[in-house]
């Protein structure tokens, strides 16, 4: 299975910084969906989701984010790959 298609919808959904809502390229996640993708499995929990989420955010936009703000964004993931 695919997942990067998935991931890269609910990551454009959260629209980090409103980015996208402010006319940002539809590709501005791509880098960021595509390192997700690679790093999660079915096998994770939705808290190691969301940690996976924060890493990859926090290390491109050099910000210091919570796990706990990509927790929603970490359970559709989640969903999905349980459907």
């Amino acid at each position: 299975m695919d997942k990067y298609p998935m991931i890269k919808k609910y990551i454009d959904e959260l629209d980090y910084l409103n980015l996208l809502k402010n006319y940002a390229p539809g590709d501005e996640f791509d880098v960021e969906s595509k390192e997700i993708a690679a790093k999660v499995t079915e096998l994770l929990p939705v808290q190691e989701i969301a940690w996976i989420i924060a890493g990859v955010f926090n290390k491109h936009f050099n910000d210091n984010n919570s796990p706990d703000m990509f927790m929603d964004c970490a359970k559709k993931i989640y969903d999905e790959l349980h459907h």
